[in-house]
């Protein structure tokens, strides 16, 4: 398993991101694709990964650089590459790249699903770091969308990192 930095619009990995995205994130949480798409090449802070196994492609994660913590957002597998721990891995590996903590959201646990995910950060060493992180909440595009904090570090620093996400990461996604 490893993972491919796509930083052209027109490498032939990217091909296989839009039916991922679109059917692994609710659309609450998604941003236009075609705009995420572009910001392979017009975002510098953003890493865009393809998650492949074998040359194939299972799965994606973008991560953002932000100086003072990483942000992780659109990290999914395809179904059917899914509880083959290629998840775990790709955790494993984006960690080890940078002694930076690692942030991202997810759902509240309102159903089996959503907390079999917050499960599986927990196993690969994350925790709920913010139940409710009010400056990310009140910046998503849609009020539908709330979500909790999680990260692999505790942060001394929470209010920052979450402004610096949205200054950032939301500011890129959602451009006025």
């Amino acid at each position: 398993m490893q993972l491919i930095k796509i930083t052209s619009c027109s490498d032939p990995l990217l091909a296989h991101v839009p039916h991922l995205y679109e059917t692994a994130f609710p659309e609450d949480e998604r941003t236009e694709t075609a705009r995420l798409l572009a910001m392979v090449e017009d975002c510098p802070a953003m890493t865009f990964n393809a998650i492949m196994d074998d040359d194939t492609f299972c799965g994606m994660a973008a991560i953002w650089e932000l100086g003072i913590c990483r942000y992780l957002l659109y990290f999914a597998t395809l179904q059917e590459k899914r509880n083959k721990g290629l998840g775990a891995q790709t955790l494993q590996l984006l960690k080890a790249e940078s002694p930076l903590p690692i942030i991202g959201e997810v759902e509240l646990p309102t159903d089996e699903i959503k907390a079999r995910r917050i499960h599986f950060y927990e196993r690969n060493g994350f925790h709920i770091e913010c139940a409710n992180p009010a400056i990310l909440n009140q910046a998503h595009s849609h009020d539908t969308c709330v979500l909790q904090l999680i990260s692999t570090h505790k942060l001394d620093n929470l209010d920052a990192c979450q402004q610096r996400v949205v200054d950032v990461v939301y500011a890129g996604l959602h451009p006025e």
